[in-house]
């Protein structure tokens, strides 16, 4: 059965709801070449709001061409260079043969250190640590940061570089020297708008707010919840589309369960828009929520068994809306050892992206997970 719900890709055109604010704040700074900066957690519709702000700005007429680049398996500093290389070329050619005449013409030097662009695409498989690890000189790298640059001159255009979880640069062997190259070449860069995105919220901060990384080179756009009434508007379309019903107090109902996350919103809609033979009711509902923990609940199970007692507990402060977590009376309640202790689990439990700071106040990064936290495992 077709469903009105889509959650299994990003959405775009009338899936696209909510977050008018962000989207105009995206098009606008992207329309001026200005960077932009996106950190949420998983499936929070960070790739929506960017290609939603792409078919905007096609449409509007801004000429412009994307290259989209996601770093989730670049775990060397070859492997980033090659990639870079490998998606720049794609994207401007229209065949193996032309990629290899530009790399040529605009890198001649690149095939001493990567081969040409077909070996460059065998070798990403890491199945060769000798090459995978040899050194590559500072101006072999400069040349291959600066590509976009010199292919938006010779293309005559904008050239726009989507890079999805930058943050897996921090796992590489010398994550602070490839981070301080790439700032220093991309902040010189005039033709080419550059979005940068990361799903690790912390480690995404420790790049740009704690080590400063790219100071001042992009404007972050927050994602919020999605806004509650467009959300319950989209509710009801979607439900109409079958002469379902649902009614403004379970649509708000819905919204709340969810803290307004598009991801889950939109799966409790399909769950509930599934068992819904007329009217929502709110034992429909009910049964739908318990579908959602229960589809979520091995995964929020690994993540729970491999948090010791004292990292358990601090979540349990968290939930309980402690705020003087180094108290001795917290302490003592919570089962921490000393103030050391608590640094070490605050530090445990960002570093495994549960939680976040926000403005001084401790945020869970998943709000289904915290629900299920209260609900099933502290049985609440």
């Amino acid at each position: 059965m077709d469903t009105p719900f889509v959650y299994n890709k990003y959405v775009t055109g009338n899936e696209f709801i909510s977050r008018q604010s962000e989207l105009t704040l995206l098009t606008n700074m992207v329309r001026l070449k200005q960077h932009v900066l996106i950190y949420e957690p998983p499936k929070s519709g960070k790739k929506s709001l960017v290609q939603q702000g792409l078919i905007q700005l096609r449409k509007e007429g801004h000429d412009f061409t994307v290259c989209n680049i996601n770093l989730f398996n670049v775990r060397t500093k070859k492997q980033l260079l090659q990639k870079y290389v490998n998606a720049l070329l794609g994207t401007f050619s229209n065949t193996p043969a032309e990629s290899l005449q530009m790399q040529k013409e605009m890198l001649p030097d690149m095939e001493k250190y990567f081969g040409n662009v077909p070996e460059m695409k065998k070798s990403l498989d890491m199945s060769n640590p000798e090459t995978d690890t040899r050194h590559i000189p500072a101006a072999m790298t400069r040349q291959i940061l600066n590509l976009p640059e010199l292919l938006a001159k010779r293309f005559n255009t904008n050239t726009i570089i989507y890079i999805e979880e930058f943050q897996e640069l921090l796992l590489q062997d010398n994550p602070h020297g490839i981070l301080a190259e790439m700032e220093s070449a991309l902040k010189e860069h005039q033709q080419t708008t550059y979005i940068i995105t990361g799903s690790m919220v912390n480690s995404m901060k420790e790049i740009f707010e704690e080590k400063r990384y790219f100071y001042n080179f992009a404007e972050r756009i927050k994602l919020g919840p999605l806004d509650s009434k467009s959300l319950a508007e989209f509710y009801h379309k979607s439900f109409m589309k079958t002469g379902r019903v649902v009614s403004r107090e379970l649509s708000t109902a819905m919204y709340n369960l969810t803290d307004g996350h598009p991801w889950y919103a939109q799966q409790l809609g399909d769950i509930s828009y599934g068992l819904t033979r007329g009217y929502l009711t709110e034992q429909v509902l009910k049964q739908s929520f318990l579908s959602l923990l229960e589809l979520h609940s091995y995964r929020y199970q690994l993540i729970t068994s491999r948090l010791s007692r004292f990292q358990i507990n601090f979540l349990k402060a968290i939930m309980d809306n402690v705020e003087q977590l180094s108290a001795a009376e917290t302490m003592s309640y919570y089962g921490f050892n000393s103030s050391a202790n608590v640094k070490r689990l605050k530090d445990a439990v960002k570093r495994k992206e549960i939680l976040t700071e926000e403005n001084g106040q401790w945020v869970f990064l998943d709000p289904l997970f915290k629900t299920w936290l209260k609900e099933v495992y502290f049985e609440l």
